[in-house]
């Protein structure tokens, strides 16, 4: 794949927001990089494999998924079109990914190697700016990711999920837009688990809920139950 099919977005983007598309073209021509397919639940990167890019997501979905020895996946983080992942380990001493990343849907992935990186931070200010922002922004949502996942209660969770939904849409019937098991694999619970809590908050009054919709019926009991 061609990188000029991407350069209209690639430049819309914060990291190449300073160039103009020529500019970019003329790096991209002179430097490495590659473009990759995947389908879904293809694996881009497995836990414990170098990480040497700086990857973006170009098209689809790609997740960051930790599994446990039981078999239990946690989703850590989702990335979507204009999104990075690897810069916080492509210039550690430990440049290991710990956790497997995994196409959600097809995807189209840009790889940046570390050489073509540096150049790119001496080349333009802005990118160098815009890469230390975007690694400061990945170890806060992380640092808050886990804190989410190991202080906060199930009905904490769903909560704290279902008020969100609510701020951004302001609409009390809430599309899941995925399955219950991928609901409980994002929260880090187990889908029983997940299950058995929302009929106890459906039998409280507190929501209504079918297979793909969740519908507040108490905002109030809602917002209490999050903290």
């Amino acid at each position: 794949m061609n990188i000029s099919t991407y350069i209209v977005d690639l430049v819309k983007m914060p990291l190449f927001r300073d160039f103009k598309p020529e500019e970019l073209m003329e790096f991209f021509t002179s430097c490495d990089y590659s473009i990759a397919s995947y389908g879904k639940d293809d694996m881009i990167f497995i836990e414990d494999e170098t990480c040497s890019n700086l990857s973006i997501v170009l098209e689809g979905m790609v997740e960051i998924q930790k599994i446990d020895a039981s078999g239990k996946i946690l989703t850590v983080a989702q990335f979507e079109q204009g999104d990075t992942f690897g810069e916080n380990l492509i210039f550690g001493d430990k440049n290991l990914y710990p956790m497997t990343v995994v196409s959600k849907s097809k995807s189209m992935v840009l790889h940046i190697p570390k050489t073509s990186v540096v150049v790119l931070c001496q080349k333009n200010t802005t990118f160098l700016y815009q890469f230390l922002r975007a690694l400061s922004n990945r170890a806060v949502n992380l640092s808050s990711k886990l804190k989410q996942v190991t202080l906060k209660t199930i009905r904490q969770k769903i909560c704290e999920f279902l008020s969100n939904k609510y701020e951004k849409s302001g609409k009390v019937q809430v599309k899941l837009g995925m399955s219950k098991r991928e609901w409980a694999d994002k929260m880090g619970v187990q889908r029983p688990s997940l299950s058995r809590e929302l009929i106890k908050m459906k039998d409280e009054g507190i929501i209504d809920y079918d297979k793909d919709t969740i519908i507040i019926l108490d905002l109030e009991a809602l917002e209490r139950n999050k903290i």
